[in-house]
């Protein structure tokens, strides 16, 4: 995988209540501009999206049920104190 074409993993992070959820993931950059783009005026007061690198191709469909991901986003988020990760609908206006 060359640089320019490099994964990327959105998590939505909720200060308020220290929780993220997996919102996409196996995306290039291109893409998660878009999506950025299209979501982040629809956040509410304390929340954000934070993008990470993935080292690799997600088999799993689905962000929000991919064990990598949240492995990634525990690993990768530096949240202090730790986020709790939850699981929600596929909607960025519910982050």
């Amino acid at each position: 995988m060359t640089e320019d074409r490099k994964l990327k993993l959105v998590v939505a992070y909720d200060r308020n209540r220290n929780e993220y959820s997996l919102v996409e993931h196996n995306q290039t950059s291109e893409e998660v501009q878009s999506f950025l783009n299209q979501w982040t005026r629809h956040l509410r007061e304390g929340n954000s999206f934070i993008v990470l690198d993935q080292t690799r191709r997600h088999a799993t469909e689905k962000a929000q049920s991919c064990r990598a991901c949240r492995d990634t986003a525990a690993r990768s988020a530096r949240l202090e104190p730790q986020a709790k990760f939850i699981r929600r609908k596929n909607d960025a206006t519910e982050a």
